[in-house]
């Protein structure tokens, strides 16, 4: 029997968290090309889900301290590190003439700023009357008789705060939030922390650093031991130092331009207007009239008659086991004639399961929109705790074929591989020069959804199941991460 989908969670109180110190001076700093133009995908966000402990807690025991009073009081020491999510984030004021950073709508973030001029995290305290066992099966679960667990019927929507954070509509006043955090509680003694974060400042690995940090601080009060050093990097412009070219120039240079259109990758236009599109998406009243000549503007219309945005979405949680991606692996790699990883043998599994699903007509094209990190694929690799969202978009391209015995098992997987290794240290450079001659960052959409594209992001090796607020030989055990996303048509999250 399904239990009632309703958390039924009642928000008790907001505080507004500011670092505890300031340590630098007050800056004023351009995001990179990369965050300027994913300002407008959702929010960067996460569910961490613990179990109660393990033993009745006792006034003494660090567990009966996972509390609203201590996460704060850890997350305002963190937040010193992390003072740029406390900042203001702004559209400098456009100037044709000025550099890269100078052009329209790209985004600058003002911080180190006294608290009293600066932009709170709100910390949301709730609570629930239901169990956490009744909604999330356990790990061992997950593993045997619930390998396809369906979380449809859960409203894990309540676990996160609703507050709209900054950049995220037009409207929105200058002091929006670049974060926001709620921590609630259950009646079995279950824990859970959201933490969204606006994705020009933050990506999956930059949201996976601060929460490792911030639960490295908790850990640290708790046990009375000296805090450790952050390091977290917060320094855009080293992503723009890889890009090829004279970026502040004037005029771009066509020969790059071209190079860099020959990755696989969509060129969506976010404002053109088509039939019957889901919402509107009207270019800003403030959008530069006189584009010259040397910018070419997206113009391809975003493919909404492919994506019934009415329908109803299902969630699925499928567990793989090593044996079961190691059979599929051995399958598919049998008749490779290239090295494929077991990463490209599962998305292409999934991917041509998906599509017969879908029942496409033979000669249908159809897409694997990737997600792709871009810090280990410059020269030198951006290092681990670079934050930001250095990410982009591939599109893979595959046209449905008249018999199943058309393609070796292989070819999807050969075919994921080869298209992602064009985004080699060179290419991304000339990508980078590319981006930066938009006209508007905001209007280039690297991606669609519907019944012809899969839209791909994988949170693997990131750590974010290393998190612990508390230490788990104190109780408390990590029960499950959430990536937090709307459910949409043709949405894949590689755990």
């Amino acid at each position: 029997m399904m239990p009632d989908p309703t958390l039924d969670v009642q928000l008790t109180s907001t505080t507004n968290i500011f670092p505890k110190s300031i340590g630098g001076q007050p800056e004023t700093v351009p995001l990179s090309i990369i965050d300027n133009t994913v300002a407008k995908l959702a929010r960067c966000a996460a569910i961490w889900y613990f179990d109660p402990p393990s033993k009745p807690s006792k006034p003494e025991d660090p567990i009966s301290r996972f509390s609203s009073e201590h996460l704060q009081t850890s997350l305002s020491i963190t937040l010193n590190f992390y003072s740029q999510f406390c900042g203001h984030l702004s559209y400098a004021t456009p100037d044709p003439h000025g550099g890269h950073t100078q052009r329209y709508h790209r985004i600058h973030l003002s911080y180190n700023k006294p608290n009293s001029s600066s932009v709170p995290v709100p910390f949301v305290t709730a609570k629930t009357s239901k169990r956490l066992s009744h909604f999330i099966p356990s790990i061992e679960d997950r593993k045997t008789y619930q390998k396809a667990w369906n979380t449809s019927e859960f409203a894990s929507n309540e676990l996160v705060p609703s507050t709209p954070l900054a950049l995220s509509k037009e409207s929105l006043p200058l002091d929006a939030p670049n974060m926001v955090v709620q921590h609630t509680t259950f009646a079995c003694g279950s824990t859970t922390l959201a933490i969204s974060i606006t994705h020009c400042l933050s990506d999956a690995q930059s949201l996976s650093v601060f929460a490792k940090d911030w639960s490295s601080i908790s850990r640290a009060l708790l046990a009375g031991q000296p805090l450790p050093k952050l390091s977290p990097i917060f320094n855009p412009q080293l992503l723009d130092d890889h890009a090829v070219g004279m970026i502040d120039s004037y005029t771009p240079n066509n020969n790059i331009r071209i190079q860099a259109r020959r990755l696989p990758m969509h060129r969506y236009d976010w404002y053109t207007p088509v039939p019957n599109q889901p919402w509107p998406l009207k270019q800003p009243s403030d959008y530069p009239q006189d584009i010259p000549v040397r910018l070419e503007t997206p113009n391809k219309p975003i493919p909404w008659s492919q994506w019934d945005t009415k329908a109803p979405v299902s969630h699925h949680v499928l567990h793989f086991s090593k044996h079961q991606v190691q059979a599929i692996f051995n399958h598919v790699s049998s008749s490779s004639e290239i090295k494929v990883s077991k990463h490209d043998v599962l998305l292409s599994h999934l991917w041509d399961r998906i599509n017969i699903a879908r029942q496409h007509a033979p000669g249908t094209q159809t897409y694997l929109n990737l997600s792709l990190g871009l810090r280990q694929r410059l020269p030198p690799p951006l290092p681990e705790k670079f934050l930001g969202s250095p990410i982009t978009m591939a599109a893979i391209s595959h046209k449905i074929p008249n018999s199943s015995k058309a393609f070796p098992p292989s070819h999807l997987a050969e075919k994921i591989n080869q298209e992602v290794s064009k985004f080699t240290p060179k290419a991304v450079g000339q990508l980078l020069h590319d981006e930066a001659f938009e006209v508007d960052p905001q209007r280039l959409w690297r991606v669609c959804l519907g019944k012809e594209h899969l839209l791909v992001t994988s949170w693997i090796y990131l750590g974010m199941q290393d998190v612990d607020f508390v230490g788990n030989s104190k109780g408390g055990k990590l029960r499950y991460v959430e990536p937090v996303m709307s459910p949409c048509d043709g949405l894949v999250v590689i755990l």
